[in-house]
């Protein structure tokens, strides 16, 4: 039932009937309901829009992540060493 709603009555006082023929009708006025969508298009509109400015976030904690696992080239510290003891 809660699918269904009254585009002219208040939200908060609305009660729902059937007629004979099967057509819910708002007890309050009598015209029939109308049938709310499940996803709304400014809902997916909104997800877009997060997915958008989230996903730079996502892409560069994980390339962090993925450079803090690999292990420290031993090479360029030995490299180091050796340029700083020279006279």
């Amino acid at each position: 039932m809660s699918r269904y709603y009254c585009p002219y009555c208040s939200p908060n006082y609305q009660s729902h009937q059937k007629r004979i023929d099967g057509v819910l009708i708002c007890s309050q006025c009598g015209d029939p309901l109308e049938r709310k969508p499940l996803v709304k298009p400014t809902q997916i509109f909104a997800l877009i829009a997060v997915f958008a400015f989230i996903a730079p976030l996502i892409m560069m904690m994980t390339t962090f992540f993925r450079d803090q696992n690999k292990p420290s080239s031993q090479q360029f510290i030995h490299l180091i060493v050796v340029i700083s003891t020279k006279p």
